[in-house]
């Protein structure tokens, strides 16, 4: 098995952060090929220093078609290739725990042509491709997928296209998808069970509760509102790895101001669908008692 791992990031500033040279770090540990593609930016010296020291390839890119751009311009320009075994990881997921070693060896024993740690069944089932490992006939799917797919701007579109569209192109061509971690409810609401089991990674969006209000209403529909307001930090802090800079997490977290206005949201929501949304339902059901409500 020769793998190549492929980091995508994106970064405002000079500097690679702790969290990504934790994960870089323990990658190039394995003795594996790594490369961190980031946006065309300055990089001081000490990230220079850090990655040479590290044997991890810079590749610097436009800011395109985010993390599924990133990896496709960098496997364009890469033709002749030494691997068989191709793992995509990005900046979305903070890796608290050295685990990869045993990501990899799952996956490799197993059946399945890509897997990822993670899956998804909003919209329809996929693979979340914060980290997705790819046997032979995977890369060639992916491949395929890039050649078929433009890179789009508007993150949504990419989450529907290239995630979802890439598991749905494999299922149809009859390929085996697989998650190392499962969990009882959709995974942006499961974090605290996903730490439960030891899983070492945490959603770096939900340690900044950086969400747009839009975003935030999704938690309240479906119930999750606990999930949002979990902290997460607390979970965590006795499961770090010793040599992770868990000291600089803290400066992701949101300010009590934030979670202050996050509460008042979901009160306002609660209020307004027991006094609005509730009664509209009561009154519709009696003008037509044959419709479904919720």
């Amino acid at each position: 098995m020769d793998l190549k791992i492929l980091y995508a990031s994106y970064v405002n500033g000079s500097d690679i952060p702790p969290y990504i040279r934790f994960t870089l770090k323990c990658l190039s540990d394995l003795g594996l090929s790594v490369v961190y593609i980031t946006n065309q930016r300055d990089i001081e010296n000490s990230a220079l220093d850090f990655l040479k020291q590290n044997q991890v390839e810079l590749f610097l890119t436009p800011n395109k078609g985010y993390d599924f751009g990133m990896w496709r311009r960098y496997l364009a320009s890469t033709p002749n290739r030494d691997w068989n075994r191709l793992c995509l990881i990005n900046d979305s997921i903070v890796y608290y725990q050295n685990r990869f070693e045993e990501y990899f060896k799952k996956a490799e024993s197993s059946d399945a042509d890509m897997i990822s740690l993670t899956e998804n069944h909003e919209i329809s089932y996929h693979l979340q491709s914060f980290f997705l490992y790819l046997k032979p006939a995977a890369i060639q799917a992916l491949e395929t997928h890039f050649t078929e797919n433009p890179d789009k701007d508007e993150f949504y579109e990419i989450v529907t296209s290239m995630e979802i569209g890439l598991s749905s192109r494999m299922l149809q061509q009859n390929l085996k998808l697989l998650s190392l971690f499962k969990t009882t409810k959709s995974v942006l609401f499961a974090y605290s069970e996903l730490i439960e089991q030891g899983a070492g990674f945490m959603k770096k969006k939900l340690l900044e509760i950086r969400f747009t209000r839009a975003e935030k209403l999704h938690f309240f529909r479906h119930k999750a509102h606990q999930a949002l307001f979990t902290n997460y930090l607390n979970l965590i802090q006795n499961q770090v790895d010793p040599s992770f800079d868990f000291e600089s997490l803290k400066t992701y977290s949101p300010k009590l101001f934030s979670r202050f206005k996050d509460r008042l949201l979901f009160l306002y929501y609660s209020l307004a669908h027991f006094f609005l949304y509730k009664p509209f339902l009561i009154l519709k059901n009696k003008i037509n008692p044959f419709s479904k409500s919720s």
